[in-house]
């Protein structure tokens, strides 16, 4: 159980360090990469315990490392897409109304 409150809070901390370097936070909450870290971190973890890797020998590790590892590009792709998404749309709304 200690393993997965570490990837837990390794994921929430790769969410929220992602929304503080990402250049369009105001465009969504900040909740939601963490939100998005966890999910990615979480889902993997259960398909690797289902696997049974946590009951390997040599690899068990895998099953606590690689779900840490697909929290950072989960948060980043995350940002990138949501972001630029709703940057444009709120352009669009604004230009929309004051045109």
């Amino acid at each position: 159980m200690v393993p997965l409150v570490l990837l837990l809070l390794v994921a929430v901390a790769v969410g929220f360090t992602a929304w503080a370097v990402d250049s369009r936070r105001n465009a969504y909450g900040v909740l939601l990469l963490p939100g998005i870290a966890v999910a990615a971190a979480v889902l993997l973890w259960f398909i690797l315990m289902a696997a049974g890797l946590a009951s390997e020998p040599g690899v068990h590790y895998l099953s606590w490392l690689l779900p840490m590892a697909v929290s950072i590009p989960a948060a980043w792709v995350g940002a990138w897409l949501i972001g630029r998404r709703r940057v444009q749309r709120d352009t669009e709304s604004l230009t929309a109304l004051l045109g």
